[in-house]
């Protein structure tokens, strides 16, 4: 039984092996697996997520506009486009800036995931 290779399964999904993608997507897994959540970590109070794998998602269902499962293939970091490891770098770098709004992010995601929304009162 032939086995459809993954550009034939998504085939605007070319993954690239240039330095640039690899240097974008080392650099975003930098961000989400250490950066961020050690941000987070001093702003326990006001940033909605702490752990790593919980702004990858953030990160890669906003830089698809779904759940990221719903068009990348898993594992996610192996099958992230050019234009897809860059815009996840870019967004995270925004995210330790603060000049996007996490609370924002991770709402949407959540939605995209039919979550459970937090209430606040």
């Amino acid at each position: 039984m032939h086995t459809p290779s993954l550009q034939n399964q998504f085939p605007h999904a070319y993954l690239s092996n240039s330095t640039e993608h690899k240097s974008n997507l080392r650099e975003f897994l930098h961000y989400a697996k250490n950066v961020l959540p050690s941000i987070a970590s001093t702003k326990k109070s006001t940033w909605p997520i702490h752990h790593d794998h919980c702004f990858m998602r953030v990160i890669l269902d906003n830089i698809v506009g779904c759940a990221w499962y719903e068009v990348i293939p898993s594992p996610a970091y192996k099958n992230l486009t050019d234009e897809q490891a860059g815009a996840a770098l870019n967004l995270a770098k925004q995210i330790a800036t603060e000049s996007v709004s996490l609370h924002a992010l991770n709402q949407q995601s959540k939605q995209w995931r039919n979550k459970q929304l937090k209430l606040e009162f």
